[in-house]
């Protein structure tokens, strides 16, 4: 009874652990860039504008389309202006004194109008086209920031990852270099107190490792968050830090020279620049007249009691025609507005100018970033093999009893500190390449 018990737990447990396993979600970098460029909000609302800026186009375009407009009103006139003996009814052929006397009035209209000629109109659709252009222009950069926030948040998991395998693999040393000392203690070849040292290390180890799952997990939860995934959701990471180290030709990086109508955020600029540009043409073209087609129609009826069935007077008119607004005279307000816009194309164009030479440099400040971080990795991945061997070495001295714990100690420190410096330029290399990446829309 005992074992059928123990075997429907087993199985259970494993039914538990498969359905979390088989419900997690698998990212390469790759896929994590595009599922984020797909969900994290940034992204969602950069799409939104877009198709926002799509709407605009049509509202630009039906302020030059015909409009049709109905309307319909009663009113009852408890005073009349006019005074009639209309005791025996309104007089054969004097129809016309129904409107003087009826207290009850009815009306409907119907009224249309057409854009003939307006400037301004014209340079609006240009403009809602542009700022079309600028929202998709605008995604772009978005999904470029999106794509390297993503990455440093990748990057900083598999790094967690491979400092907890670095720190769980000198836990196990420690434990077993506790295990053989207090065999050696016991035997009365050491002193009790290299084992106490040992286990000091082995104390300061658990904290370590302690507080660098608490930061895999908040770096996880921060992946999460710039998937736009829920941060109860499974995740697996299917690259791996040599993986991705192994795919990146710094000698590619260090040979590429900046390309400046590729990167996003000058084109967003250029954009905005463009639409300053529409702008003063729009205050430009507000000089030119404006012309407009109308059509009205209306049917009135006077009654004396209120009932569209009974003895209703009606009456309609139509009328046509055509307006024209031009703009003579404004003492120099026009003039001024126009003065103002030109003076903001001009701060955007020179803003322009400082963002074109701005980016060249950081790219140059890039390029030199990166390759100072890869020297100081591959320096960090000799110096964390010397120092590993040189911990090997001590830790062999200490069996013999030719090293005291203290010395297996900070041994022990130095390949800890090596290992945080290995783990910090690896991180740094690949952020520098990222830097690089976004600069080139890549």
């Amino acid at each position: 009874m005992q074992l059928v018990k123990k075997t429907a737990i087993k199985i259970i447990i494993g039914f538990v652990v498969f359905t979390r396993v088989t419900h997690a979600q698998s990212f390469s970098l790759k896929q994590a860039q595009d599922y984020a460029i797909e969900n994290y909000f940034e992204s969602v609302n950069a799409g939104l504008e877009i198709q926002k800026s799509k709407a605009r186009i049509w509202e630009n375009i039906a302020m030059g389309l015909p409009h049709i407009n109905a309307s319909g009103n009663y009113r009852y006139a408890a005073d009349l202006e006019f005074d009639f003996d209309l005791s025996g009814g309104i007089p054969p052929g004097q129809d016309f004194i129904a409107v003087f006397a009826a207290d009850n009035i009815s009306q409907g209209k119907l009224e249309a109008s057409q854009l003939i000629f307006d400037g301004s109109y014209i340079v609006g659709l240009q403009a809602a086209k542009k700022y079309s252009e600028f929202t998709e222009l605008d995604k772009e950069k978005t999904n470029n920031e999106v794509k390297k926030m993503v990455s440093s948040s990748y990057y900083l998991v598999l790094i967690s990852d491979e400092n907890i395998n670095f720190l769980e693999g000198s836990f196990e040393n420690i434990e077993v270099s506790i295990k053989e000392t207090k065999a050696l203690v016991k035997e009365g070849f050491l002193d009790e107190t290299e084992l106490d040292q040992l286990i000091l290390i082995k104390s300061d180890l658990e904290s370590t490792l302690q507080s660098a799952k608490q930061s895999k997990d908040v770096a996880l939860k921060m992946l999460k968050l710039n998937l736009g995934l829920e941060l109860s959701s499974n995740i697996i990471l299917s690259d791996s830090l040599g993986g991705i180290m192994q795919k990146i030709n710094m000698d590619a990086l260090f040979g590429q020279q900046f390309d400046a109508l590729g990167n996003p955020d000058l084109k967003v600029i250029e954009a905005r620049r463009d639409l300053l540009r529409l702008n003063v043409k729009r205050y430009k073209a507000q000089r030119l007249p404006t012309i407009a087609a109308f059509y009205g129609y209306q049917n009135t009826a006077y009654q004396f009691e209120w009932d569209w069935l009974k003895d209703a007077t009606w009456y309609d008119a139509q009328n046509m025609g055509v307006s024209i607004s031009i703009p003579l005279l404004s003492s120099g307000q026009q003039g001024a507005v126009i003065k103002q816009a030109q003076l903001e194309l001009t701060k955007m164009e020179n803003n322009l100018q400082y963002a074109r030479r701005s980016m060249s440099i950081q790219f140059t400040n890039a390029i030199n970033n990166l390759n100072t971080k890869n020297s100081n990795y591959e320096n960090a991945k000799k110096s964390l093999k010397i120092a590993e061997k040189i911990f090997l070495r001590t830790s062999a001295k200490h069996k013999e009893g030719l090293s005291s714990s203290f010395e297996v100690s900070q041994m022990k420190n130095q390949v800890l500190q090596s290992q945080g410096k290995y783990i910090q330029s690896l991180f740094d290399v690949l952020n520098a390449k990222l830097e690089i990446d976004k600069l080139q829309n890549r």
